[in-house]
């Protein structure tokens, strides 16, 4: 009887945090970084990886990246919902990031964090920054540089990124 019944657990259970399964593929997506398990960063991938993502494991795809800065593709979203994911859209402009910006971001990780997520921009730099602090906020004790690798050297000559960087800091102390 124990055997039927955890069969049948298992079999009703929905699957939660299945995590995203690397791949090959993946890797081709510009400045591609795992983060977690159930979370990924990158640049702007192509129309055509949606569907590799897609069978990776993700869930959620939230874009950091105004559409002016997309010259590839203008249907993201639809490209997104067509590959099985569901599509997040918060437009964060490079030269003033936002702390209403970042609460946005965290609102939705809030919401959907039973959700295996890509969280992109167009070169991982704005994606990169949004999950280091979004791990800070989570808790996690993690270096800067090993989450925001995309920046390499260059966090110090764009200083609005550093001030929202320092200033979200400022509110965990």
């Amino acid at each position: 009887m124990k055997k039927l019944t955890c069969a049948m657990l298992m079999l009703c259970s929905p699957l939660v945090l299945a995590d995203i399964t690397p791949s090959p593929q993946l890797q081709q997506i510009r400045a591609f970084k795992t983060n977690s398990p159930q979370l990924v960063t990158s640049g702007q991938p192509a129309a055509s990886q949606f569907n590799e993502l897609s069978q990776a494991g993700v869930d959620v795809v939230i874009n950091l990246m105004p559409d002016s800065s997309n010259t590839e593709y203008q249907n993201e979203a639809e490209l997104v919902e067509q590959a099985g994911m569901q599509y997040v859209y918060i437009p964060v402009d490079w030269k003033n990031p936002t702390q209403a910006d970042l609460q946005a971001f965290f609102e939705v990780m809030g919401a959907n964090k039973d959700k295996d997520i890509l969280l992109h921009c167009l070169a991982n730099y704005r994606a990169s920054a949004f999950a280091y602090l979004y791990q800070l906020k989570q808790g996690n004790a993690v270096a800067m540089s090993e989450v925001m690798t995309p920046w390499g050297d260059d966090l110090a000559r764009h200083p609005q990124w550093q001030k929202l960087i320092e200033d979200y800091q400022a509110t965990l102390n």
